[in-house]
């Protein structure tokens, strides 16, 4: 396992970070791969067939993750993320040997999914508990730090950043009369929030100020992105007391297209087993909300200039 502490080189000097797992060497012609399909040479993406890449691009999916892992200390997390999921994504995005970063680290999921998939992962997680065993769980890099300084730490060009970031101040408050998981897990001693740290996204009490931040930061993780690469962010819309409704999805997939970012598709997660309260009865609608968005967005690729008129005449 690798730490970086919150004072890494500045971001002109050499990177700090050397790959651990290599690219995979591309087949020069294509292949019949048994029991997985045909695997194109023209395939830039992944290294899936082509078998394997129409059952990713459903808009939609149930996923069931397996129990936390106590061992490790996973219960310990408020909103931690199955790494199962996260590694279908990796694999689809990127090739092996890759890199990876997910700037809202919390134990760790995102890099232990890239040790799964052979990619190189870089993780930012403000909180030191969380840090420390993310660490633990992962031979990649753990940076614990800010996610606002990313420019800081001398990264290698990324190929795909993978994040779910705190849903503004959700995790302050109730989610209603029932019996949620959120309030088992205060019952049981465990936290209930990421932090108390005035510098984590969760504990910012004005929306506009939360999105703008939000906003900054994926402007910067814009700039460290090589063009063409793609980055899914995880968010999920919130309504708060007195039926104030906040599109925080929505709202944020729209304004990162002023950033440059090329809003592509979403996907939407189904939790069909998640546990259903009993919200706005008798007499208002509520919903229960038991679905994520995996926004996906791309860097766009540099626009091929146009040969002019006259300069195609003197070619001819």
């Amino acid at each position: 396992m690798k730490r970086q502490n919150s004072k890494a080189k500045t971001s002109t000097e050499p990177t700090l970070f050397k790959p651990i797992f290599l690219p995979k060497e591309e087949p020069k012609e294509t292949l019949i791969i048994e029991g997985r399909g045909k695997y194109s040479i023209r395939n830039s993406l992944n290294n899936l067939t082509g078998t394997e890449w129409i059952k990713f691009t459903r808009s939609w999916f149930e996923h069931h993750p397996p129990p936390r892992n106590k061992k490790q200390q996973e219960h310990l997390h408020p909103a931690k993320f199955p790494e199962d999921l996260i590694g279908k994504f990796i694999q689809y995005f990127t090739k092996e040997g890759m890199w990876v970063l997910d700037p809202f680290l919390g134990t760790g999921s995102t890099l232990v999914a890239c040790d799964a998939t052979r990619r190189n992962g870089i993780g930012t997680e403000l909180t030191e508990k969380w840090a420390n065993i993310a660490a633990n769980r992962t031979q990649q890099y753990v940076i614990q730090g800010d996610c606002r300084e990313l420019k800081n730490y001398a990264l290698p060009p990324l190929d795909f950043c993978i994040s779910s970031p705190p849903y503004w101040d959700m995790l302050h408050h109730s989610r209603g009369g029932s019996a949620s998981t959120q309030k088992a897990r205060i019952r049981e001693g465990f936290d209930a929030t990421f932090s108390d740290d005035e510098r984590d996204m969760g504990n910012v009490e004005d929306y506009d100020d939360f999105i703008e931040m939000l906003l900054q930061l994926y402007k910067e993780i814009f700039d460290l992105m090589r063009p063409g690469a793609y980055c899914a962010v995880v968010m999920q819309n919130l309504l708060k007391k007195n039926q104030e409704f906040y599109p925080i999805a929505w709202e944020f997939a729209l304004k990162m297209r002023n950033f440059g970012w090329q809003l592509c598709q979403e996907f939407l997660w189904c939790q069909r087993d998640k546990k259903l309260g009993i919200w706005g009865y008798p007499n208002t609608y509520i919903s229960n909300v038991h679905h994520h968005y995996f926004l996906i967005f791309r860097k766009p690729l540099p626009k091929k200039k146009k040969k002019s008129r006259r300069k195609k005449e003197n070619n001819n």
